[in-house]
């Protein structure tokens, strides 16, 4: 059976996961009852066992062990969606074909002192024209401020940056949640590249979030071996389609 969340209380169950961040911060972030974002948690024998969020037509799915995915594929099907993400194991076993994927990784390294280089805010138009720039897929830039800022302001969400006379790199805590944080938008200006500037942005998050465990979503399957010098290891695959 699948339910409609009306409290918090209802995604407690959520496990340290990427997609349990996301669901866990969009809570946090922007309550429930209203229609541009809602949440549903599915049980097996009245015990919680998976969760789901939309937010404008955007699913993020946490499955445990225990979930039932004929039920939960037919629940997606119905309800629709213009984007569905989460482990690639589990989209298969939702019957979904992804259209993108690669690795996911979490961080196992040793928390280190915080670097005096780190900007702990900056200017969002520099820091939305430098992931453009990296090849991101921003979208608008009044609907990517208006969420980040409501993030942040929520302590759901965390920029990291170095800066000069510009902006050298960034990264973020883009959902933070109550278990489990998801980095990501980690981007270094072409000329900037190769002085470890990237490494010290995501360090300085992780190390941040210390009581936690947190997880990074690999753009493409090369960055690998990048994030695992700097104490990420491999924990499966993430996965999205688009529009049922």
């Amino acid at each position: 059976m699948l339910k409609l969340c009306e409290d918090i209380k209802e995604i407690d169950f959520l496990m340290p996961d990427p997609y349990a961040a996301r669901i866990s911060a969009l809570a946090k972030t922007y309550g429930f009852g209203q229609s541009f974002v809602l949440f549903w948690t599915q049980y097996v024998e009245n015990e919680p066992v998976a969760a789901v969020s939309r937010i404008d037509g955007n699913m993020s799915i946490f499955c445990s062990e225990k979930t039932d995915f004929e039920e939960l594929s037919a629940f997606i099907k119905t309800v629709g969606f213009s984007s569905l993400a989460c482990r690639e194991e589990n989209m298969n076993r939702l019957g979904f074909e992804a259209a993108k994927a690669s690795y996911i990784v979490k961080y196992n390294g040793a928390v280190a002192p915080a670097d005096p280089c780190i900007i702990w805010d900056y200017d969002k138009k520099a820091v939305y024209e430098l992931l453009c720039d990296c090849g991101f897929e921003m979208g608008d830039y009044g609907a990517f401020v208006a969420d980040y800022c409501s993030k942040l302001n929520k302590g759901t969400a965390k920029l990291a940056a170095i800066a000069d006379s510009e902006l050298k790199a960034c990264a973020s805590a883009l959902f933070v949640g109550e278990k489990s944080v998801l980095l990501g938008a980690v981007a270094t200006r072409k000329s900037a590249r190769g002085k470890g500037y990237a490494s010290k942005a995501v360090t300085a998050l992780v190390n941040s979030f210390s009581d936690k465990s947190v997880f990074l979503f690999c753009r493409n399957d090369d960055l690998l071996d990048f994030y695992k010098k700097i104490g990420f290891e491999s924990d499966g695959r993430w996965a999205e389609t688009v529009s049922y």
